[in-house]
């Protein structure tokens, strides 16, 4: 379950911020916690090019909306997920499509998410679009979130999605995104938690909780012709098969009375690397699984909220969104690596980025992440490649 947030109204925000002390009022007592989701959107922009020391981090595509999960195809080309821009949809407000469900509530939506080819000539493709798309009560839009390749076939992972999102019969979910640009869906992750709920979970009231009844599944791999999903909101790993649709669970990090919100994964030499958001403003977590997934150790010495993972001659880089101490601040990302034999983490770019969301490494040697990812003007986001 995400962490609950404390809500304050600021006129003019002039960026993606969330309140963690909100002065002149608040006699509940409750004290104020970092989430995973922001509270307030507006403009944010990072610079285009600069040098971080040896570190040179350039835009490689730009006038993107909302743009998520990358992922880089056979042919050579950069893939991303466009959340979208939601739409006029809404909750029926009925007793199986209730309009309030949680603090981010009510939601609107639409199918506005897109994926996009982006060529290394700076040109894009859509290669997919009308895709489910949804917006929170706070300007958030939650839709098409990563991709994956396994063979040649693209698959795409639906974040949220249900009824009580505006989006009756379009749940959270992997679709196949075919030849002609048509979608199947593959595997129903929402049904699936319904019936397969996590070990833990510390708040039901739609009042005071941040939980998304239908999950929240926001980033997505392949591995050995297997589809592995993080699902941030309720702590659990989930993997698929992309021939037959069948799901299973992985590993439940719930299953110690915890929340720990993991958000983003990647593997290595036959090992899952998890990095969470970190819990109510602590540290977050870097958890190694072998491939069985029965436990996990903690062996990095880990810092900040990871939103992108990706090893790259046998380092292991990460980034991270913000300092712990300096929730949903903007221009404030961070760019590290962990040396995996001692777990030190060092920094190698600060400030490099705006919210930023994944990792991959591209045929170039280079990597790639999305920037901002959450903004209220479409058209904001870009692509930033980054020559460690």
């Amino acid at each position: 379950m995400i962490r609950k947030l404390i809500i304050c109204a600021f006129p003019g925000v002039a960026a993606v911020l969330l309140v963690t002390a909100c002065g002149g009022g608040g006699d509940d007592g409750r004290a104020s916690t970092a989430g995973t989701r922001p509270t307030a959107l507006s403009v944010a922009r990072s610079p285009g090019s600069k040098p971080q020391g040896s570190v040179v981090v350039t835009n490689y595509a730009t006038g993107l909306t909302s743009p998520r999960g990358l992922a880089f195809g056979p042919d050579g080309d950069l893939y991303v997920a466009e959340a979208g821009t939601g739409g006029t949809m809404a909750p029926l407000g009925t007793a199986d499509c209730p309009t309030n469900i949680n603090i981010y509530s009510p939601y609107t939506a639409g199918y506005t998410g897109r994926v996009l080819r982006l060529r290394p000539d700076g040109s894009k493709q859509t290669v997919a679009d009308r895709l489910p798309s949804m917006t929170d009560a706070y300007g958030g839009n939650y839709g098409p979130t990563d991709l994956a390749f396994v063979n040649t076939t693209l698959y795409l992972l639906i974040e949220m999605g249900g009824c009580s999102h505006g989006l009756p019969g379009s749940d959270a979910a992997i679709i196949r995104i075919n030849a002609d640009g048509s979608t199947t869906q593959v595997a129903n992750l929402s049904a699936w938690l319904a019936a397969n709920p996590p070990h833990f979970i510390k708040d039901t009231n739609p009042a005071t909780t941040d939980l998304e009844p239908g999950g929240v599944f926001h980033s997505m791999i392949s591995y050995q012709n297997e589809l592995y999903v993080v699902e941030t909101n309720r702590g659990m790993l989930v993997k698929v098969n992309p021939a037959t649709g069948a799901i299973g669970l992985a590993h439940d990090m719930s299953s110690d009375k915890a929340e720990h919100n993991p958000i983003v994964m990647t593997q290595h030499r036959g090992r899952f690397y998890v990095g969470t958001f970190g819990e109510d403003g602590g540290p977050s977590e870097l958890a190694v699984f072998k491939a069985d997934f029965a436990d996990y150790t903690l062996p990095f010495k880990s810092r900040n909220p990871i939103v992108g993972l990706a090893w790259h001659r046998e380092s292991l880089y990460a980034v991270e969104i913000f300092p712990r101490d300096e929730a949903w601040t903007t221009d404030n990302a961070n760019l590290v690596s962990f040396n995996p034999a001692t777990g030190e983490r060092k920094e190698l770019a600060v400030k490099f980025a705006s919210l930023p969301n994944g990792l991959v490494v591209g045929p170039d040697g280079a990597l790639y992440t999305s920037n901002v990812t959450l903004s209220a003007t479409p058209g904001d986001g870009s692509v930033l490649r980054i020559v460690p």
